[in-house]
C-alpha cells in the first residue's frame, strides 16, 4: 500500500495502519537520529518521539513525502537534544564511501562493516562530530538518505544555495580534517 493511501486510511480513523508507517520507516529514522545524537539508545528515544509526534499530528499532514516528513520531524527532535546535551556522534559506515563516492550515490545506512570499515568510521565519527550542526544534517540527509538539496532545503527551511554551501563546505572540511588523520 502506497503511503498517500496510509494516511487516508489512517486519517479516516484506522489507526491500525499507523503500526505500516512505523515498520516501514523506523530504521531510516533511527539511524538518522544516531548519527545526530551519538547515542543508540537516546536515538532509540528520539526515533520513539518522532512517531509519537507524528502520530499527535497526523489529522494535520496533507500529503507530501512521508519519509521526508519524519525525517523532518526527527531533525528538529535531535536540534532540540544537541542543544541540551552536548555528546559525539555514534559511527557511520563508510568513510571511504562519503569522501570517495560522495558525487556518485548515497550511502546505506545499513551496509555491513569490516574492521577496516570500523576504522574508518570511527574517524568519519570524529570528523563528522567537528561539523557545525547544519552542515551535519544537510551532509547526512545528502550522502546518507540520498535526498535532493532542493528537498533538504524544503526539510531544514534553507535556500537552495544555502544547502549547496553546508555540503560543500561539510565535505571539504572532512575532507582535510580525514587527510590530517
Amino acid at each position: 500500500m502506497e503511503d498517500r493511501e496510509l494516511i487516508r486510511r489512517i486519517q479516516n480513523g484506522q489507526t491500525e495502519y499507523l503500526n505500516d508507517v512505523a515498520a516501514r520507516y523506523y530504521d531510516d529514522i533511527y539511524y538518522f537520529c544516531c548519527y545526530q545524537t551519538g547515542s543508540r539508545e537516546d536515538a532509540y528515544d528520539l526515533a520513539q518521539d518522532t512517531f509519537l509526534r507524528f502520530i499527535k499530528y497526523v489529522d494535520h499532514y496533507q500529503y507530501r513525502n512521508l519519509k521526508g516528513y519524519l525525517l523532518t520531524i526527527a531533525m528538529n527532535l535531535c536540534r532540540e537534544y544537541l542543544r541540551s546535551v552536548s555528546q559525539p556522534l555514534c559511527t557511520a559506515d563508510s568513510l571511504d564511501q562519503l569522501l570517495t563516492n560522495a558525487a556518485d550515490s548515497p550511502i546505506s545506512p545499513d551496509s555491513s562493516c569490516s574492521t577496516e570499515s570500523s576504522e574508518n568510521s570511527l574517524m568519519l565519527l570524529e570528523a563528522l562530530s567537528g561539523l557545525p550542526e547544519n552542515q551535519r544534517e544537510a551532509v547526512l540527509l545528502h550522502y546518507f538518505y540520498g535526498y535532493k538539496k532542493r528537498e533538504i532545503a524544503r526539510m531544514t527551511g534553507a535556500s537552495y544555495e544555502a544547502v549547496k554551501s553546508r555540503i560543500r563546505q561539510g565535505l571539504r572540511k572532512l575532507r582535510k580534517e580525514i587527510s590530517f588523520s
